[in-house]
């Protein structure tokens, strides 16, 4: 598998899948998902960007390995806040047009997340994803 973001794996991705599937929702995305980390470095910038994308919101949705490989990326009460939030801001970024750390920091702020945990989160999304 071709280097992926902070080297999910290919276990993890099947564990992404099969929460989708007992989440009851179609794994055609995760597959893909799956598919386009496998070549990641054949992507133009913005592909890979998208995709790196899809697997940050897929985290925050799903939960499982994945989700603990992100959560890794932040304090650990800024992580609480990522757990406590993830279903909404999962929803915020699948909505979102462009990503921007003013715009994650603002929406977080906005459900409650202290302003210095908010820009920290927003921050490391953005570095994940490039």
């Amino acid at each position: 598998m071709s280097e992926v973001p902070g080297n999910v794996t290919t276990a993890d991705l099947d564990d992404l899948v099969e929460r989708m599937r007992e989440a009851g929702h179609d794994t055609a995305e995760g597959e893909e998902l799956r598919a386009a980390l496998a070549r990641l470095d054949e992507l133009p910038p913005a592909q890979a960007a998208g995709v790196k994308r899809q697997l940050v919101v897929a985290a925050l949705r799903y939960g499982g390995k994945v989700l603990a490989w992100l959560l890794r990326h932040f304090s650990q009460q800024a992580a609480e806040y990522v757990l406590r939030h993830s279903q909404r801001l999962a929803d915020f970024l699948d909505r979102a047009e462009s990503w921007a750390v003013e715009k994650i920091a603002q929406f977080l702020e906005g459900c409650g997340v202290p302003s210095n945990h908010a820009w920290e989160i927003a921050r490391a999304i953005m570095a994940i994803v490039g």
